[in-house]
């Protein structure tokens, strides 16, 4: 069945590539769907705001959690000083291995 080959995703555009303990990410953006997301990723990683920063969550074969510096999970924030809404997109989906996006506490609440 050929629909589990072909890729429904919009093209992405622009990428970054984040060096860990355990080697490098290849984080490629959808900046034309999530353009605030992706504006305040590469703008906190343009101000080193990530270095050092730790995996604060992991979940056994399901994901990893990073980007807060105090290593807590409770901390940080975006580059607009507030959080910010969620960008969602119906091609967008969670439905592979690799997929990186923002995490939150609740709708509309997107930190660093």
């Amino acid at each position: 069945d050929a629909s589990f080959v072909y890729n429904t995703e919009p093209p992405t555009h622009g990428k970054v590539v984040v060096t860990t303990s355990c080697g490098e990410l290849d984080i490629e953006l959808w900046s034309k769907q999530c353009p605030k997301a992706c504006r305040n990723f590469v703008q906190l990683c343009l101000e080193g705001y990530y270095d050092n920063c730790i995996f604060h969550r992991i979940i056994q074969d399901f994901m990893i959690q990073t980007g807060d510096p105090t290593g807590t999970g409770e901390g940080g924030e975006s580059i607009y000083g507030k959080p910010f809404k969620n960008e969602v997109h119906t091609r967008l989906k969670f439905k592979r291995r690799g997929i990186v996006a923002t995490a939150n506490s609740g709708k509309n609440d997107n930190g660093s």
